[in-house]
């Protein structure tokens, strides 16, 4: 165990230091000051009072939260769990599999190095519920969360062990894991039928009664019963006094015991999956260090359909094809549950009051398309954030890198974009249908009619940035097609999702600028008006990116390979 305990920290110092040696670079030195900065004033700076601790640390919210992480986690278990949480790299599956440990001990060191990233999530965390006040001294919430991300991450860990079990041994691993699928099973139809029997107590309401009543409808049974298992787990984090926080941390650290006990005896199937799952991770991390492409030696295996890809064209189409076939194969559709459940959830509560189905269709079209612009980008990685890996192929391709930048960046933004513009479109016709129209036919006119162009500026401009972070500072970002969704991650990707808004909202100062200015000498009605702002706005947002992507098309020409380790 002291050997294992010297590995995890030996490798954690080399990697803080290879990358803190960077900062002797200017540019990695100016990246370091301006995200230092975004981090003070986004986590330190004095908390705002009052009602803020009602918001944040209220009941509702609580209970909401709760069903969130529910959804999320029942995402796992529907869509599949990341199998990335039982990856080791090529190194450990050499040296630790053959050698004299036990399944548990291997698990007891994958637990082990995931609270590094529990650590920071919860620092991240314990700074944004300052701004709920000072209910509950720092040191007791850190330990709150602490037990909350750490149970989380147990969790997702324990459904991939269950899930693996259950794909290698089939109806014996069911048989293994039945009490666990059954118990899972059971929280689900508790929830559901909960909501089915009490629906009328948040339908029919408006928005602010909508999740008062919702909130009230989870916390009664049946679905309080579901619930109950997740509350236990959360309730610490949302006490509001050190007596409360009492009562409720010794049922948090017995569902944490609780799951680490289910996670070691559910060890059957842990090597076999587990070298399943450092398969691709080896190879990926094989082509990142000696930069060069890697193929399975099996042979070729035939897929039901692709993509055509014509005889002749410009060359940066075969990559923007590649990337198309890259995204059929790793886009993850449980990541997406989130997102899609409170859109849901906002369209219910706008459009329930008169149990407008038109409505809600709409709202929640138009909410997903939002989300999906705030979210989108970083739900799928086939642009340079994945390429970067296999720089040496890259810059060998008889393409300029200018245009090698566009196709990353288009190969993500243009099905984002698609996506957006039908969810605006559906939400276009079924307004037609709603008994209320709050927007005036005019507007959603305008909507509809700039939409193409909008979504595709802005998509383009959020994904031109992340892979300009790529390009600029490969050794510091994350590449591969991964995406990192585990709660252990939670805070550094609100962080990377915040900065990349704020960079957008900067971004956008000159379009509107420029858009409100030509829109002043148009005597013209509200709809056409908001029409032609849109227009010329995201016509200027797509100059501004276009002059990115050339800049960024000379970093990638002067980046080396040994840049990027």
């Amino acid at each position: 165990m002291n050997a294992l305990l010297y590995l995890s920290w030996t490798s954690a110092r080399n990697r803080f230091l290879s990358a803190f040696r960077r900062v002797r670079s200017p540019r990695y030195a100016a990246a370091l000051i301006v995200g230092g900065l975004y981090i003070w004033s986004f986590l330190f700076r004095s908390p705002n009072r009052g009602a803020a601790a009602d918001f944040l640390l209220g009941r509702p919210s609580e209970t909401l939260i709760t069903l969130l992480m529910v959804l999320t986690l029942a995402g796992a278990w529907v869509f599949g769990a990341d199998v990335t949480a039982l990856a080791f790299t090529q190194a450990e599956v050499s040296m630790l599999f053959p050698a004299p440990l036990s399944r548990r001990q291997l698990i007891g060191l994958k637990l082990f190095r995931a609270q590094v990233a529990v650590l920071i999530n919860t620092l991240i965390w314990v700074f944004v519920l300052r701004r709920g006040g000072n209910l509950l001294p720092s040191p007791l919430r850190a330990l709150s969360l602490w037990i909350l991300f750490s149970t989380l991450n147990l969790h997702r860990l324990g459904a991939a062990l269950v899930q693996a079990a259950w794909k290698q041994h089939g109806r014996i691993g069911v048989r293994r894991n039945r009490y666990s699928i059954a118990a899972f099973a059971f929280i689900g139809l508790f929830i559901v039928a909960g909501l089915i029997v009490h629906r009328t107590e948040f339908l029919g309401r408006g928005i602010g009664d909508f999740f008062v009543g919702l909130s009230n409808v989870l916390g009664t049974t049946p679905a309080s019963i579901g619930l109950y298992p997740f509350h236990l787990i959360v309730a610490p984090t949302f006490a509001r006094s050190i007596p409360q926080w009492e009562r409720a941390m010794l049922p948090a650290l017995g569902m944490f015991l609780l799951h680490s006990l289910w996670v070691l005896r559910t060890d059957a199937a842990f090597e076999d999956a587990a070298i399943e799952a450092s398969a691709e991770r080896a190879r990926r991390m094989e082509a990142f260090r000696g930069r060069r492409s890697y193929a399975l030696p099996v042979g070729p295996k035939a897929g039901r359909s692709t993509l055509r890809l014509a005889a002749k064209g410009h060359p940066a189409l075969a990559i923007l094809w590649k990337n198309m076939l890259c995204l059929r194969r790793t886009v993850q559709f449980r990541l997406f549950v989130g997102p899609l459940a409170m859109a849901v959830a906002f369209g219910a509560a706008v459009a329930s009051a008169g149990g407008d189905t038109p409505g809600f269709i709409s709202v929640t079209s138009l909410t997903f398309a939002l989300m999906m612009i705030v979210f989108g980008g970083r739900l799928i990685r086939n642009d340079l954030r994945h390429d970067m890996l296999h720089l040496p192929m890259l810059k060998s391709l008889p393409v300029a890198p200018s245009h090698i930048v566009f196709a990353e960046v288009a190969s993500a933004a243009l099905p984002m974009a698609a996506l957006q513009f039908v969810l605006v479109a559906i939400s276009y016709v079924a307004s037609l249908f709603a008994d209320r129209a709050p927007v005036p036919a005019s507007i959603r006119l305008a909507i509809l009619v700039a939409s193409p162009i909008a979504v595709l500026a802005i998509n383009g401009a959020l994904i031109t940035v992340q892979n300009g972070m790529a390009v600029l500072f490969p050794a510091w970002v994350r590449l591969g097609s991964g995406v990192s969704t585990g709660v252990e991650a939670l805070g550094q990707n609100v962080l990377a999702m915040m900065a990349n808004l704020v960079t957008l909202g900067i971004a956008l100062v000159p379009p509107m600028v420029v858009a409100w200015s030509s829109v002043l000498f148009l005597n013209a009605s509200r709809g056409l008006s908001l029409a032609f702002v849109l227009v010329v706005a995201s016509l200027v947002l797509a100059m501004e990116t276009y002059g990115a992507m050339r800049f960024l098309g000379r970093a990638l020409n002067r980046v080396e390979p040994l840049q990027t380790v």
